[in-house]
């Protein structure tokens, strides 16, 4: 695989929040040869099949595209709750259905939690891991990224700070060692 393009899952709908800005600032972190583009959930309704043939289906269409396009997709959420958000759960029901068509089966994932508390976001991440394990997806357990205290981690210029920087250089090399691993599959 000579470019590894990553599909971002932003799991905050807010324009300026912590995971939009962690998402940012790893664009710049990649590895060479690994790009990154976010896959919208803002404009997904919640998943009812009854609704596949409407036009309330067009953005699960393009969300679906887009995850098959990623050879892997990586998702930055912070915790709800000790959960995930809602729209993150619901990106991933809307892209494993209709039945027969699952675009996580095999997927390469990646999950990035953060929170404002010192936890950085540890129940929510592994609520995601079980529902990405329940879609099929094979998410790369180690390294773990828990960034508690997130707002703390960024400078007053708004770059992360260099020990953090330096951390998840690894984890995308790692990442993308763990992609690797895994052959792009056939678009259902």
């Amino acid at each position: 695989m000579s470019e590894i393009k990553v599909g971002l899952v932003i799991g905050s709908l807010r324009r300026e929040s912590m995971s939009r800005r962690l998402g940012h600032a790893l664009k710049e972190l990649a590895p060479a040869g690994m790009s990154f583009h976010e896959l919208d959930m803002a404009a997904q309704a919640l998943y009812n099949g009854d609704l596949e043939e409407s036009a309330v289906a067009e953005p699960w269409k393009q969300l679906r595209e887009g995850v098959r396009g990623s050879d892997a997709v990586l998702f930055i959420v912070p915790e709800y709750n000790r959960s995930i958000p809602g729209a993150v759960k619901n990106a991933i029901d809307v892209a494993s259905k209709p039945n027969g068509r699952n675009c996580w089966v095999g997927k390469p994932a990646f999950v990035m939690a953060q929170s404002s508390g010192p936890l950085g976001g540890l129940a929510g991440a592994f609520a995601l891991k079980q529902t990405l394990a329940g879609a099929g997806a094979v998410t790369m357990p180690h390294p773990e990224v828990y960034l508690g205290r997130i707002a703390t981690l960024f400078d007053e210029q708004g770059r992360l700070v260099p020990d953090t920087q330096e951390f998840l250089r690894g984890v995308l090399a790692a990442f993308g060692t763990w992609i690797q691993r895994f052959p792009p599959r056939a678009s259902a």
